[in-house]
């Protein structure tokens, strides 16, 4: 399992690039272009990704060998894929949109972060 550590490592690392790139775009390129609703959503999906991005390297440096950890970290995984992707695609009419997806990534957060709740029990 060794390697579902490094590509979950990895994949928070280009997360947390997203969210550097993204914060740059809103300042330099889409600052006019953005309808309020537009900029609601965007701002939305990079703040979502931050605060998960961070939740993850704290999961990925204990790199627990439970199996309940490792489903958490898959189910963010999934759920930023889902919902962030779902929101950006909206906003900029990306291939791949399906508005069924965020309603979707958002459940498997919360299922994600009630799930580490128990691991604090299981551990003990």
């Amino acid at each position: 399992m060794k390697y579902f550590w490094q590509i979950s490592q990895s994949l928070t690392a280009l997360y947390g690039a997203a969210v550097v790139g993204f914060a740059a775009a809103l300042m330099h390129l889409w600052q006019d272009g953005l309808t309020t609703e537009g900029l609601a959503r965007v701002l939305s999906a990079v703040v979502i990704l931050a605060f998960h991005c961070l939740a993850l390297l704290v999961l990925n440096i204990q790199a627990s060998p439970n199996k309940l950890s490792r489903l958490v970290a898959l189910l963010w995984h999934l759920g930023l894929i889902c919902f962030v992707w779902t929101l950006l695609a909206g906003v900029f009419s990306l291939p791949f949109y399906f508005s069924q997806l965020a309603p979707i990534g958002g459940q498997l957060l919360i299922v994600a972060w009630l799930l580490l709740a128990f691991t604090a029990w299981q551990r003990s």
